[in-house]
């Protein structure tokens, strides 16, 4: 390979995620426009250079079917005009584009953001969920031919390599950025008070019913802090709690902010001290780690998650917080009770989180296999 780095014209597309989206556009583009000229297509409402990214914002659609019959049409169309040298989709629904593009002979990477066919089964809405399993397999298996194949978490790798033994998959993996985290590090959380924090998609498959018993539990044990939760909550989700017996006496405990910036959320954990992150057990969530989970430990946030052997494996062998069984709301109960009254083990759980972010889990390191990547696979063009 060269030594001078070559500057490629990038661009990156989707028909779901988000302008603003933290892996999408936070980590990916952003890192990437240090060395290329990047833009990004997307779901959003203003379009202009942000953090040196062209940032070109698509109407979000008013439904499902107008988002896979026209979205996707309208985002492909820009995308083609930008006449990249590399086009980077972060959509299962957009591999039929990503093949025209490829056909066109530009080069294309497929950014697998989580185990998409796993997702397809717990989706409510989604009729003949078999049909659509098998159907997705067979436009994955046309991915694996056709683009190169970035991995958003370790957990999808022997997925990948057991599906299609003969593909390579290149890793870049969640991390937070240490630069953009920083404000919000506190490696004594003991000082902080009994504040608890959450910040992600609140519904089943993140247990949301089970935080909120395990909240009220709490309360009733004598505990006087608060729940910050941060994240968009679906009406369907806001009417079943409606209709939870402890609702409206555990409302004074707890703080709904909606979607907020990442800067904007974990402002609110500057004075928690400690944060859920339980999952359900679904094979998509069960056996991957979710963004949060390296987002508090890089800001020495002591961690109380479910205890499935991912999360047990890597919390317990930092000693970054505890994992508990997330159907059991007494247990839940009771280890975040004793551990909000251990002031030892929450800045001991701190102190251990900085360092793993500092020493490894950090977008620092992933930003720069992205870089190094991009500089491999298409030095020939």
């Amino acid at each position: 390979m060269n030594d001078t780095i070559q500057r490629l014209k990038v661009c990156h597309f989707a028909s779901v995620h988000t302008t603003t989206d933290t892996r999408v556009f936070h980590r990916e583009c952003v890192s990437l426009a240090k060395e290329h000229d990047v833009t990004l297509i997307a779901i959003g409402e203003e379009s202009g250079v942000f953090n040196g990214v062209n940032v070109i914002a698509v109407p979000k659609p008013a439904n499902r079917f107008q988002r896979i019959f026209k979205t996707t049409r309208m985002v492909y169309k820009m995308a083609l005009e930008q006449d990249a040298d590399v086009y980077h989709f972060h959509d299962p629904e957009l591999i039929p584009f990503a093949l025209k593009l490829k056909r066109k002979g530009k080069q294309v990477i497929y950014d697998i953001h989580e185990n998409v066919t796993e997702s397809m089964k717990i989706k409510r809405w989604l009729p003949l969920k078999f049909v659509f399993i098998q159907l997705y397999l067979i436009f994955d298996r046309i991915a694996a031919n056709n683009f190169e194949l970035i991995l958003a978490e370790k957990a999808y790798v022997p997925v990948y390599k057991r599906r299609y033994p003969r593909k390579e998959t290149n890793l870049v993996e969640n991390f937070a950025p240490l630069s953009v985290m920083l404000p919000y590090q506190n490696s004594k959380r003991s000082e902080t008070g009994k504040d608890l924090f959450y910040m992600g998609s609140f519904d089943e498959m993140y247990c949301f019913e089970q935080m909120l018993e395990a909240t009220y539990k709490l309360m009733q044990r004598g505990w006087l802090g608060k729940l910050y939760i941060i994240g968009q909550v679906h009406p369907d989700i806001v009417a079943q709690m409606r209709r939870l017996p402890y609702f409206k006496k555990l409302s004074k405990r707890i703080e709904f902010k909606g979607y907020l910036s990442i800067g904007e959320g974990y402002e609110f954990s500057k004075n928690c001290a400690a944060g859920f992150c339980f999952v359900s057990n679904n094979v998509n969530v069960r056996d991957s780690l979710p963004r949060k989970l390296y987002e508090y430990m890089c800001i020495g946030l002591p961690i109380i998650c479910s205890n499935f052997p991912t999360y047990d494996i890597l919390v317990n062998s930092l000693q970054i917080g505890i994992c508990i069984d997330s159907g059991d709301v007494e247990d839940i109960t009771n280890q975040t009770f004793e551990l909000l009254n251990n002031k030892k083990m929450l800045d001991y759980y701190s102190a251990n989180g900085i360092k793993a972010a500092t020493d490894i889990y950090n977008w620092e390191k992933e930003e720069r296999l992205l870089l190094t990547l991009y500089q491999n696979l298409f030095v020939q063009i």
